[in-house]
Parts: C-alpha cells; structure tokens; sequence
C-alpha cells in the first residue's frame, strides 16, 4: 500500500516537474498556455534541482546517459543576405566555332541589315587640307554620297549616312546613330596626309592597340582630341574581348583595302599598299559592330588632290569602297596581311 502511494506521489511530481518546464520553455518562446496552468507552482530553482536530481537518479539506476529535458531556447534573428549572382564563367571562343573553324558570323547565319557611312570630319573641323586648299571633308562627304546610292542600288541593305551634309558631328554622336539605327556594319571614310612627305597610299584600320607609331599618330589626328583618357581602360579592354567585332573587322578591312588599292593603282601605279592596320580610333572602339576606318587616298600627293577634284575618280573610289563591302558580305574567308 505505502510503496503504490510512494509511486504514485512520485509520478505526481514529475508530471509537475515536466508541466513547469514546458510552460517555462513556451514563456521562453513568447508563447503562454493558460490550459496547462498549475494550482501551485513551484519556484525555479527548485525546479531545476527537481530536474536535475530524476536525472541523476535515472542515470545512477540504469548507467544510461539521459540529456537534459530543459533546453534553454534563445530567440536570435538571423538577417538573411542574398548571395550574390554569380559571374557568368568565361566562354572559349573555340566552343563557338563552325566548321573548319569558319568565322563566328558564318557559322550562327548572322547577316547584314544596315551599313552606317561615316564622312569624316564636318563643319567646324575639316580635317585635313591639300596644298591646293581640297578639303579632306568635302571629298569624303561626295564619296560617301556616292557609296550610299550604289549600296541603295544593288546591296539587299539598308544604307545611312551618320552626316548628309556639312556639319560638325562628334565622335561619339557618328556612333550614337549606328546603335540608334542597329547598323551591323560601320564604315568611316577619311583621307590620309602625311606632313612633309608628297606621297600616296592606302590603308583601312580597325580597332585595336595601334600596330606601329604612324598608326597611333593617323589615330591622334582622326580622333580631333576626343580620344579616350587612362580611366577608360577597363572598358577598352572589355571591348577588345568582343569576340564578332575582333573578327569581323579585320575581314572587312582586308576586303576593302584590297578593292581601293586595286583601283588606286590604276591612277597611280606607284600609290602605297600600307595595308590593314590596328588603331585606337574613337568612332572604332565605340561601335559594337564590324568597324573600319578606310584612308582612301592621300591629300598630301599634288598629284592626286588635282585627281580627287575630278568627279570620275571620287566615283572610282566609292565603287571601290562598295566592290570590298559586297566582297566582304560574299566571302567569309578574306584574307589581307599588313604591310609592315
């Protein structure tokens, strides 16, 4: 009889044991349970040493190792923080090879909608002047006119000019319109001047670290002041990787440079081949689209400003401008080595 009273009483006790600890738990948490109220609650204190003396009771008797029921509960807010997208990974320019290591253009099928032609120069800037006072934007803006109406009449493309007449037009606004016009070829005309040299000759650039100190000079003078300063590096750079432009430029330089010389050299046999060069041209590493800046005669030849005053051959030279355009748009596989 005493032992099932002893029992009972105990088992009393560790339901009110458990009872105050549960409540003290969910008090913890921000919570209440007013069904589990007790009609007297035990301090504690004692009910920790209640606790903590069934547990060295249990453990004594059965040499099991019990962990605690009373856990203290702490309420922490954890700030959660997005990660941060990851960098895309670098893709080799291999992966996207066709065939026979075809150009990127050839391989995806990408064609040619829209041709910018950029007159250079204009208005308050005329760049460069013969000894017989031609001016170099005069004669590239007629040049210009000229490619525009052949390309209208046998290129499937739409053909703009970024200046229709004699105005000053920024760098950076010429390549403004190619993107505004989502032009996929970029052609600027200019004419060469060496000081102090009489000669003639013919080279087309596409962007790039300048292969050599005339290239950086002809830059210099192309870019009227409006060249990139030292904190723009890092996006010339990021340019650079454009891996369509750093491929198509050069086809489309080698195309026209071979089709003017050609022509060049039926006026003057002795014009200069000085083939297709790098230059860090402005309107170049601007545009987002195969870009060539083509010298297509050379003002500072007495010889060929007296030419370039005649009609016939500012024609010659827009049709030789237009012939490397289709040559470049026919032939994937292009090729012209610079002369050194």
């Amino acid at each position: 009889m005493f032992g099932r009273f002893a029992r009972s009483r105990e088992q009393r006790m560790k339901q009110t044991i458990h009872r105050g600890i549960f409540e003290d738990n969910l008090r913890l948490l921000g919570r209440s349970t007013p069904r589990l109220e007790v009609r007297k609650r035990i301090p504690r204190v004692a009910k920790a040493a209640l606790s903590l003396a069934v547990l060295a009771g249990v453990t004594l008797f059965t040499g099991t190792n019990v962990s605690p029921i009373f856990v203290p509960v702490q309420q922490t807010r954890v700030a959660f923080t997005a990660p941060a997208p990851a960098a895309p990974p670098a893709l080799d320019p291999r992966l996207f090879k066709g065939a026979r290591n075809m150009p990127l253009s050839r391989a995806f099928d990408l064609g040619v909608r829209s041709i910018i032609i950029d007159p250079g120069h204009g208005g308050e800037d005329t760049g460069a002047i013969g000894r017989g006072g031609t001016r170099e934007k005069d004669i590239v803006l007629d040049i210009a006119r000229r490619l525009k109406r052949r390309l209208d009449a046998r290129a499937q493309t739409e053909v703009l000019l970024t200046r229709d007449g004699d105005h000053t037009l920024p760098l950076a606004e010429r390549v403004a319109i190619a993107h505004a016009d989502h032009a996929d070829l970029f052609v600027s005309v200019h004419l060469n001047f060496v000081p102090k040299k009489p000669i003639n000759l013919i080279e087309t650039f596409y962007f790039g670290p300048a292969t050599d100190a005339a290239a950086a000079a002809q830059a210099r003078r192309e870019n009227s002041g409006q060249g990139p300063g030292m904190s723009e590096l890092r996006e010339i750079i990021e340019r650079l990787e454009t891996q369509m432009r750093g491929e198509e430029s050069p086809r489309l330089a080698a195309a026209i440079q071979q089709s003017v010389l050609r022509n060049g050299r039926r006026a003057d046999a002795a014009v200069e081949d000085r083939g297709t060069k790098r230059g860090p041209f402005v309107v170049l590493n601007q545009a987002e689209v195969p870009a060539v800046l083509a010298e297509v005669s050379c003002l500072s030849n007495p010889e060929e400003e007296t030419r370039l005053g005649a009609a016939e051959h500012r024609e010659g030279i827009a049709a030789a401008l237009e012939d490397g355009i289709l040559e470049y748009l026919r032939n994937g596989e292009t090729t012209h080595e610079s002369k050194k």
